[in-house]
């Protein structure tokens, strides 16, 4: 990536975070209401068997996962959550109980005990982003952990990000390491790319 290019990402990272942080609360609580109520309808995400989610921090008003990730556990889903290395890469884990979560170091929930799970069997996977383009390019928080994990699973596996539908754009720079999103949910509905 050259300088320029990650100027301009830096930059958007800045302006879709200071954009989120400042969504009032009754405005970010009827977004979640509203991507929880279309995720739930979907038929895919009926249909799915594993499901894969990032587990949302709330003091960066990501979209609310935990809500979802009990409506998966109480529907008997199998539910897989991101456990972080400090080399940038993620391990995985089922999650049988949100009660049984922790910060880590960086203030993100990871469950208290480790299952490892397989990466070929995820039917879903719930990805966080700040905002998403028309062909699935995905801008996420700089850290790469994500890139890496997306381009270990399958390309079979839907790959959907979750997020109000104010942080979708017509188009985002795009590394050679991208994988694109299949698409995501708003509060406006189920959009595939």
């Amino acid at each position: 990536m050259n300088l320029r290019t990650k100027s301009f990402k830096q930059s958007l990272r800045t302006h879709f975070k200071s954009k989120r942080i400042g969504l009032k609360k009754r405005e970010w609580e009827r977004s979640n209401e509203g991507i929880r109520k279309h995720l739930i309808e979907w038929d895919v995400f009926k249909q799915a068997e594993i499901i894969h989610s990032y587990l949302s921090i709330a003091t960066q008003k990501e979209v609310d996962t935990l809500e979802i990730i009990k409506y998966c556990l109480a529907q008997g889903k199998k539910t897989v959550v991101p456990i972080m290395e400090a080399n940038r890469q993620l391990r995985h884990s089922y999650l049988l109980d949100v009660n049984e979560l922790k910060e880590n170091d960086w203030g993100v929930l990871e469950p208290v005990s480790e299952i490892k799970a397989d990466l070929h069997l995820l039917d879903l996977v719930l990805v966080p982003l700040l905002a998403l383009d028309k062909h699935g390019t995905r801008l996420g928080y700089g850290a790469g952990y994500y890139d890496g994990f997306l381009s270990e699973i399958p390309r079979s596996t839907l790959k959907i990000g979750l997020l109000a539908d104010d942080f979708n754009v017509c188009s985002l720079p795009k590394d050679p390491w991208d994988v694109a999103l299949d698409g995501f949910i708003s509060e406006k509905g189920v959009h595939l790319l």
